[in-house]
């Protein structure tokens, strides 16, 4: 499992409607150590503390975080996670824009450094239900 999008992954996610707001689901399990002999929870904290300014220049907020309790249903081990944290952004092109600024490749590292695994699952929020 990778850090960092596949080309199909970018590929079908710039693909989907760009309209209306997006809910990034992050699932993260970070490395016990980096290579700076820092925690990896450490290191992506430092990310997460730089990156969320970014996030709510362009009207992102945290909609949901914290720490799983485990797994209920699903394999114990490809399903455990350190930390789950759900971003809401205004749309899918402010995501993309954020991401493809200077200042995120800068800080990017601290997230590669901190993750031993992720997932990223981009949703949108259903207006109706039914």
């Amino acid at each position: 499992m990778g850090i960092k999008p596949t080309k199909e992954q970018i590929t079908a996610f710039l693909a989907a409607p760009s309209s209306g707001p997006i809910h990034m689901v992050n699932l993260l399990k970070f490395k016990a150590k980096t290579s700076s002999d820092t925690s990896g929870q450490a290191s992506y904290n430092k990310y997460g503390e730089n990156v969320l300014k970014m996030v709510q220049e362009r009207g992102g907020k945290i909609v949901w975080h914290g720490k799983p309790m485990g797994v209920l249903i699903g394999d114990n081990d490809a399903d455990a996670w350190d930390y789950i944290v759900i971003i809401e952004y205004p749309s899918r092109d402010a995501f993309i824009e954020m991401t493809s600024q200077p200042k995120y490749d800068e800080i990017h590292g601290d997230r590669e450094q901190g993750l031993e695994r992720t997932a990223l699952i981009p949703t949108r929020p259903f207006d109706n239900v039914g």
